[in-house]
């Protein structure tokens, strides 16, 4: 309801005002001079006052100065009375001291109610932009879902002057209520019994307005001293409780439907869109925190693992490197001649320890890699005669097994990269199809282009499926054919991240029953 402070020294003047702005729907409080006018606007803080020119104690120029020189006051717009019609020199005199209008005793009622009811709309516009304002404040500095609801609901009880406010935002299984209360604490029983007597009699509005309850006496009587009034918005949410923002008045009929109703529904979307937000804020802070731990201990794993690998690998390459040299010297007859089951088993020994040896330095490059530690070291290389070098050693490793073995190149072929890792990478694709091919042939081939140097290799193996291609770069990974040929599976993960760090990629291209071709791409 809008507030109406009538200021006359005259007794029947007052009265007379007061009883037609009382008759027309406002509340009205009268004072009978210049200081007590001045103590109940601060007080009471009225939407409107209308305020006699010529008192005795103190004139109505001089309330209108001390008004506008309180910020609590000065927004609160005046209508001054004169026993006759006002001189041009008293209008201009109190529109510079800051009175809205001028008004005759003499008036008409209706006069009297059409210019009250242009400054109660110019204050009602005032307080609402200065409540969003406010508020707008809030969603800037309060990021804690509980502060923010807590400073929201202080405000919006200011903004109405009413006598308490509640906000309470129902939570979920993983998310508790975010309740706040004015005038009423959100811990005592009280509370709880006034949220669940409003969600039971208030439905949220079309349009997102708010109810007025202007007898909610017997609603909220049983949650203790009952309000005489109440403002409710509820604000429905998807798949979640209404959101719910109230406000209480001691007084009956103290809210406006026109008025105060669209200004709460308003507040009360506002609110929503502003808790709900900072409990994802929360939530994003807390997985954020999640994640960094996580990631803490992972480095910290990680860091074990390479240790450990490092460690067993240097372990185990003593003893690896002692059984191939005794048993090359026992191949090689130098603790005597050797029958030849005995010399076929020094040859199977020999064999498993090279391939142990070789496990051992996947692992070890491997950890290498994972954690970052692996150094690329770039000089000018031939990579025409490295491919030769590595089909030197694997060539015979192709005939054994009855297969060819092509090796396409130009006489040279220049290139700033590492050649000892560029080895690595073509040695374990040519061992691999010569281990997988079991007749046909393996090719080894250079191509050079403008921006990059291709070398591919070529099988007529039995090819690797469409689903398992991107499968077999990964880390231990092998298919249904090669698990049963041995390795760790780390072999080509490796050679694609190795191709990473130089730079280059390492793609496949496989045809089942045809065979598989494994291209090596290094930029110039």
């Amino acid at each position: 309801m809008t507030r109406i402070l009538v200021v006359d020294d005259q007794h029947v003047s007052r009265v007379a005002v007061g009883l037609m702005l009382r008759q027309a729907g406002y509340h009205v409080a009268l004072a009978g001079g210049g200081e007590e006018g001045l103590r109940q606007a601060r007080a009471r803080g009225p939407d409107v006052i209308v305020l006699d020119v010529n008192m005795p104690d103190l004139d109505g120029f001089a309330v209108v100065a001390q008004l506008k020189r309180d910020p609590e006051t000065a927004p609160i717009p005046v209508i001054l009375l004169t026993a006759e019609a006002p001189t041009e020199e008293l209008v201009v005199r109190g529109l510079e001291l800051g009175a809205y209008d001028f008004l005759a005793k003499g008036c008409s009622r209706a006069e009297l109610l059409a210019r009250v009811g242009v400054m109660s709309r110019i204050k009602r516009s005032h307080d609402e932009l200065a409540a969003l304002a406010r508020i707008t404040d809030v969603l800037v500095q309060a990021t804690e879902p509980r502060e923010l609801a807590q400073r929201f609901a202080e405000q919006v009880c200011r903004s109405f002057q009413a006598a308490a406010a509640l906000l309470v935002l129902p939570g979920t299984a993983e998310q508790p209520d975010v309740r706040a209360g004015v005038g009423v604490a959100v811990d005592e029983p009280r509370f709880f019994l006034l949220v669940d007597a409003l969600f039971e009699n208030v439905q949220p509005e079309p349009g997102g307005g708010a109810t007025v309850l202007p007898d909610a006496t017997a609603l909220t009587a049983p949650a203790g001293p009952a309000f005489a009034s109440a403002l409710v918005a509820c604000v429905e949410r998807v798949a979640q409780r209404p959101l719910l923002l109230a406000v209480f008045a001691e007084e009956p009929a103290a809210f406006n439907p026109e008025a105060d109703a669209p200004l709460l529904g308003l507040l009360a979307r506002h609110a929503v869109l502003a808790l709900e937000n900072a409990l994802l804020q929360v939530q994003t802070w807390r997985q954020a925190q999640t994640l960094q731990e996580q990631a803490v201990r992972l480095e910290s794993a990680m860091r074990e693992r390479s240790r450990f690998f490092a460690t067993m690998n240097h372990e185990l390459r003593t003893p690896i490197n002692a059984i191939l040299g005794y048993s090359e010297l026992l191949r090689d007859g130098i603790y005597g001649p050797l029958q030849p089951r005995q010399h076929g088993a020094t040859e199977r020994v020999l064999a498993s320890a090279q391939q142990l040896l070789s496990l051992v330095n996947d692992v070890l490059d491997f950890s290498k890699i994972d954690a970052g530690k692996l150094e690329i070291v770039p000089e000018p290389a031939d990579l025409a005669l490295l491919l030769r070098e590595v089909a030197a050693v694997v060539e015979l490793q192709a005939t054994s097994k009855g297969l060819s073995f092509a090796v396409q190149a130009p006489p040279h072929c220049r290139l700033v990269t590492d050649a000892a890792r560029v080895r690595q990478i073509v040695l374990n694709l040519v061992t691999n199809a010569i281990k997988f091919t079991d007749r046909g042939g393996v090719e080894l081939a250079l191509h050079e282009a403008p921006d990059a140097v291709e070398i591919r290799v070529r099988d007529s193996g039995p090819g690797i499926a469409a689903a398992d291609q991107e499968r077999v770069f990964a880390d231990f990974e092998q298919t249904e054919v090669g698990a049963g040929r041995g390795g760790t599976g780390l072999g080509l993960a490796i050679s694609r991240r190795l191709a990473a760090l130089l730079g280059g990629s390492l793609s496949l291209h496989s045809t089942p029953g045809e065979g598989s071709t494994f291209t090596l791409r290094l930029p110039r």
